[in-house]
């Protein structure tokens, strides 16, 4: 989650405002590249481990371009000297001075209503966005027969943690994992909610995920840097 997020502000930064000539250099996304060939980068947006990139002028011809990395997807930008493309560069991007190389395990492309809403409605909650609707994940995690545990691992539910996080948002909200979301009260879903804002928050700062206080930095030394996988 968090180095997502890292990826949308630093291309919110350097690509956004620009247009870009855009070919795929490996074939896997040349009608997308062909889409969003010259028309202007206007936005992007992290949702969970989701990007959505917004190519247009704001209207209903908008497109947008949805990017999961998986476990070794990468979108770097350069400002020199070029490296070759790859075998998993499935999108290239040049313009307003930069290149961009963007490998990825997901990579499509739509419209809003197309692409857009029905992906984002399968999300859940991300715990890194100011727009994340609380209400809304407390109604499924109060239903639920789940573990809090899996509940925090769910894409549909909790947006953006994974096992690091999950291990450390339950150690430090003092919740077993096997809790059912049913059976927590309304003050415990607060206190998981509360330690994944300020967690995520705080990778995301940092850049890695770091979630050991630096009250308790002081007490263990500073090689600590998770409580439970260290």
């Amino acid at each position: 989650g968090h180095s997502v997020h890292r990826v949308a502000a630093s291309h919110r930064r350097r690509l956004v405002g620009k247009k870009f000539a855009c070919t795929s250099p490996n074939g896997r996304f040349t009608e997308g590249a062909a889409a969003i060939n010259n028309k202007p980068f206007r936005a992007i947006e992290a949702v969970g481990k989701n990007l959505f990139a917004w190519f247009g002028k704001g209207d209903a011809d908008d497109v947008c371009v949805h990017v999961h990395f998986g476990m070794a997807g990468n979108w770097a930008v350069f400002d020199g000297d070029e490296p070759a493309t790859t075998a998993t560069t499935c999108l290239r991007m040049e313009g307003g001075g930069v290149v961009s190389h963007l490998s990825a395990m997901t990579v499509k492309h739509g419209s809003r209503a197309g692409l857009y809403e029905p992906k984002r409605a399968t999300l859940g909650e991300d715990p890194l966005r100011d727009d994340a609707d609380v209400e809304r994940l407390w109604k499924k995690v109060s239903r639920s027969k789940k573990s809090i545990g899996a509940l925090i691992m769910d894409q549909s539910c909790f947006c953006g943690p994974g096992n690091i996080y999950r291990a450390e948002i339950l150690f430090k909200a003092r919740i077993h994992p096997d809790q059912l979301g049913k059976d927590l009260s309304r003050a415990e879903f607060d206190k998981v909610w509360r330690h994944s804002v300020e967690l995520l928050q705080r990778g995301f700062r940092e850049g890695s995920i770091l979630t050991v206080d630096p009250a308790d930095d002081a007490r263990y030394g500073p090689d600590l840097r998770r409580y439970v996988y260290n």
